[in-house]
């Protein structure tokens, strides 16, 4: 009876550990070992023209390899130099990944000021940008002032992990939820609405397609 039970408690043990490894997989290895799959995948339907199976293959990549990864403690800086990586972050944040070439949508900065304006209490909302200082500070003049900006110069940062991992193999614009824990709640590709769209229709969508993942961070936290 005693090496019966004793099995039960290895056995339980283990499992739990091996839970605990799968729990903790590095959002960069999920990358590595699962990207080129789904990239050869999405690119044929994208080139025989099935968008939305496109988008439905980037979708499920998402959600059966990336969400409830661990993201990376990869190194950044900051304008007021008060950050060096991006586990000093211990509230949940909202991270925007994107480029200074990139043009925000009809509608994205006003959701986004409202939302600040109603979650930064609790959470951080996140600017990443793949630019020098200057260009950098330039492009995040137009963000509300409720966001931290943080930046990674393509051209002379070491991290080559971070930019392969967020810019080259995500794209951008991309945003991604991220618990305290730095758990990886969600993975989404920013909402582009043609700037002829009325600005109060494109302000909704935007909102209500941050809202979400912003939702999904809430309910993670029982809030």
């Amino acid at each position: 009876m005693k090496k019966i039970t004793l099995f039960i408690l290895i056995s339980y043990s283990v499992f739990s550990q091996n839970e605990r490894l799968q729990d903790s997989v590095l959002f960069s290895e999920a990358l590595a070992v699962h990207h080129s799959d789904f990239q050869k995948k999405s690119s044929l339907h994208y080139h025989l023209g099935n968008y939305e199976s496109s988008e439905q293959f980037f979708s499920s990549f998402v959600e059966k390899k990336l969400i409830g990864t661990i993201i990376d403690n990869f190194k950044v800086f900051s304008f007021k130099k008060d950050m060096n990586n991006i586990y000093e972050l211990d509230k949940p944040f909202y991270l925007m990944s994107y480029s200074s070439w990139c043009v925000p949508s009809n509608g994205e900065l006003d959701a986004l000021a409202q939302l600040i304006n109603e979650h930064s209490s609790w959470m951080d909302f996140v600017l990443i940008l793949w630019d020098n200082k200057e260009d950098a500070m330039s492009f995040s003049k137009q963000f509300p002032t409720g966001m931290k900006v943080l930046y990674v110069n393509e051209l002379y940062n070491t991290e080559t992990k971070t930019i392969k991992m967020l810019k080259h193999k995500l794209g951008v614009p991309v945003s991604i939820a991220v618990n305290e824990d730095k758990t990886i709640i969600n993975v989404r590709k920013n909402l582009q609405i043609h700037p002829s769209v009325d600005a109060e229709v494109a302000k909704k969508a935007c909102y209500e397609a941050m809202s979400k993942d912003v939702q999904l961070l809430q309910k993670y936290n029982n809030l």
